[in-house]
């Protein structure tokens, strides 16, 4: 459990702590149920029934609550103790509950689980405020099984949206304690389909798909590598 201490040490967790309360609502708009529809299209209709899952990052379980409804024994793990209390809150609102654990933990460069304990895992919009992605990643090798699906999404370092976000921040970071998408003082990892393939490849991870999401705009333009802030990828472990 990632101490007192620890977390005024990353403000990225404190940030995460922070907007806990309107997660929930947020993952309701239409941009956000679009992204998630998009990175579980990469899926399709697999069959996932009776499958262990890791939810890396997994936020108030939004994420996780969809995987457990395809089937899937699913844990979640967070840094934020605000975020996992969010969590498991839900777990008394429906009939998933006995397929849903929350865990937090400090980081998901270290995870407390057995070499080879998931089917799959999901790493959605984490990996760009860790320090460490390619441990991460290394983790996540190590806890899935041969065979086993990594569904993430990373923010996409070609997007002209992204870009203008970036600009956006920064202009009213200089005028204003609260800035425009103030997300982005924490958000620092971005890159490419080619790099990131490159990256998965390094720890044993097999690009199987990619797609763009996560903007405003119509899907027609939101899928486009210019303009979809985030790279929906589907990859897995080969060995």
């Amino acid at each position: 459990m990632a101490t007192m201490g620890q977390t005024r040490e990353r403000p990225e967790i404190r940030f995460h702590d922070e907007i806990s309360s309107g997660w929930e609502t947020l993952h309701q708009s239409r941009t956000f149920k679009a992204r998630t529809a998009a990175m579980f299209g990469l899926v399709g209709n697999a069959d996932l029934n009776g499958q262990r899952w890791l939810d890396a990052g997994c936020g108030t379980g939004t994420l996780s609550r969809l995987l457990a409804a395809r089937g899937c024994d699913v844990t979640g793990v967070d840094a934020s103790s605000e975020m996992i209390a969010a969590a498991r809150s839900h777990l008394a609102d429906g009939t998933l509950a006995g397929r849903l654990t929350f865990q937090q933990i400090p980081t998901i460069a270290s995870l407390p689980f057995p070499d080879r304990s998931f089917d799959g895992a999901l790493c959605a919009s984490v990996l760009e405020y860790v320090p460490d992605v390619a441990q991460c990643l290394a983790e996540i090798h190590r806890v899935l099984r041969p065979r086993g699906l990594l569904l993430l999404s990373i923010p996409n370092r070609d997007s002209l949206l992204r870009r203008g976000y970036r600009l956006a921040h920064a202009a009213s970071s200089r005028v204003s304690a609260r800035p425009l998408f103030r997300y982005l003082a924490f958000s620092k990892f971005d890159t490419s389909p080619a790099a990131m393939q490159g990256l998965l490849r390094q720890h044993g991870l097999t690009m199987l798909g990619s797609s763009f999401a996560g903007s405003p705009l119509p899907p027609a333009l939101d899928r486009q590598p210019a303009v979809g802030t985030l790279i929906n990828i589907l990859a897995r472990r080969d060995d």
